[in-house]
């Protein structure tokens, strides 16, 4: 959606810091609600799925399901443990490469986006990480 808006709606001028904060504080706002109406949503589907696969009239086969999958054990913590580790690192190296832009010249903004782009890359490569880290297997030390 922010890319979406500085492409088609109007976004403020370059020099115009507090604008840009503006913008961006709502760009973040935005993404939070939409990731927890996401996971709400996703959540009561999940809850339906398996009330219905169980044949579950009274709810408590479903409410017994979703509490033994929701239960993280060792493993879940170190993969979860890893795939941050990895999403932090894709996020500090933007952070510097925004940091050598800024001292080679160039204009705050594309810094800004350097920045927000590699949180939003560090995430994705954090998620990505966990899938495959949980598919793979992690192995004691590694």
């Amino acid at each position: 959606a922010y890319i979406i808006y500085l492409r088609i709606g109007n976004p403020p001028p370059a020099e115009d810091i507090q604008a840009w904060a503006k913008l961006i504080l709502t760009f973040i706002g935005i993404s939070i609600a939409a990731q927890i109406a996401i996971q709400i949503l996703f959540h009561v589907i999940y809850a339906i799925r398996i009330a219905v696969k169980e044949n579950d009239k009274n709810g408590k086969k479903t409410e017994k399901i979703i509490s033994s999958s929701m239960m993280e054990d060792e493993r879940d913590k170190l993969i979860q443990l890893k795939s941050s580790h990895i999403g932090y690192i894709c996020s500090g190296i933007g952070t510097i490469i925004a940091l050598f832009a800024l001292a080679a010249g160039v204009s705050f903004i594309i810094a800004l986006h350097i920045i927000i782009g590699s949180a939003a890359a560090g995430s994705l490569t954090e998620g990505i990480a966990g899938i495959i880290l949980n598919e793979r297997g992690i192995r004691n030390g590694r």
